[in-house]
């Protein structure tokens, strides 16, 4: 399974790479969580210095959040239909 958040340190810097290009990176429930995980791991490693974010692809960094997605979870009009949607709510 592709992760949707790539988490890598080289040295003191922190990488962290938004992976879902197909969709030019837009943030999904997963992400969102991912991304929160990855900053406490930055937070966390007192050998980051500096943490750097990219996104995969070349046609975008991050074209915000998924609505389709994020709309109908938070306003009610589709149940969560799985462990990240969950984890938003």
């Amino acid at each position: 399974m592709v992760e949707v958040v790539n988490f890598e340190r080289r040295g003191h810097v922190a990488i962290i790479t938004l992976n879902r290009p197909e969709a030019l990176n837009a943030i999904s429930p997963e992400m969102l969580v991912r991304l929160a995980e990855a900053w406490t791991h930055v937070r966390e490693d007192r050998e980051v210095r500096v943490a750097v974010v990219t996104g995969a692809g070349d046609k975008a960094f991050c074209s915000g959040a998924d609505l389709g997605r994020f709309i109908p979870l938070m306003s009610g009009a589709r149940p969560p239909e799985d462990e990240w949607d969950r984890r938003v709510l």
